[in-house]
């Protein structure tokens, strides 16, 4: 598996090589989770950093896994095994990859126990809109599957490592909230938003035509400003933040 991986991620870099727009909107995404990361002592660890583009916003501050090895990544991570102590990490950061596992409460349990108090885990994923929804299904090879349980293992996920559902986020931390709220107490949920109405799938991602240059960038984003409160129904994407709990001192209360 690791050859195709290599060959799909140097297809992502071909990509990445040729679309200004897309990197633009990456290297936005990438400035936002950076700005988000805990301040706390501990190492902060991207799972699935694929081509590696984390590293150039963040430089050397995260440690860049994947699943396999590959020539992008420091070291080899299974997200629903970490290979961390207890209370050891500071930030989890995933782009894209939470609605590729196969078993999210595992990780989320991983999590938990992986993180330090005050440690983060901080992701960019899809989001199921009205309107990303139906697109998703017709012009992305991937499953959105929003009658699945997101709490069980998919044997379908679990099949490979291209095999996703990328309803999981909207599913976990929208339409099933309060679930993950009373599983995960101390894995808190500081910040959720949905964006990315127009510039993302106007880019055409890494694997469709882009339909606008980056010089409609700055305009385009005056729009998509104006229409956040439509976020509902036009994202298609998300911004999770979770902060493991620090403990109560006694007294403190």
């Amino acid at each position: 598996m690791t050859g195709d991986l290599v060959a799909a991620l140097r297809a992502q870099e071909d990509a990445w090589a040729t679309r200004p727009l897309l990197r633009r909107l990456y290297r936005d995404w990438y400035a936002e989770i950076v700005d988000r990361l805990a301040p706390v002592p501990g190492r902060s660890v991207e799972l699935g950093s694929g081509i590696g583009r984390l590293r150039d916003v963040a430089g050397d501050r995260v440690v860049l896994t994947d699943v396999e090895e590959t020539p992008w990544v420091d070291e080899r991570v299974d997200a629903l095994d970490l290979p961390y102590v207890d209370a050891s990490l500071a930030n989890i950061v995933m782009l894209d990859v939470f609605h590729h596992l196969a078993d999210p409460a595992r990780f989320l349990d991983e999590a938990d126990r992986a993180l330090a108090p005050g440690g983060r885990v901080v992701m960019i994923e899809p989001y199921c809109s009205t309107v990303s929804t139906p697109l998703y299904r017709r012009f992305h090879q991937e499953r959105t599957d929003l009658t699945a349980d997101p709490f069980a293992h998919d044997p379908g996920i679990a099949r490979g490592v291209f095999e996703s559902n990328q309803a999981l986020p909207t599913l976990v931390f929208w339409r099933h909230l309060d679930t993950y709220r009373r599983r995960w107490p101390r894995l808190r949920l500081v910040e959720r938003r949905r964006f990315a109405f127009l510039l993302y799938p106007l880019s055409g991602g890494f694997s469709r035509p882009p339909l606008v240059p980056l010089a409609l960038r700055p305009p385009l984003q005056v729009v998509e400003r104006a229409l956040t409160p439509l976020a509902g129904l036009l994202a298609f994407r998300c911004l999770v933040v979770l902060e493991k709990s620090r403990p109560i001192r006694p007294g403190s209360a």
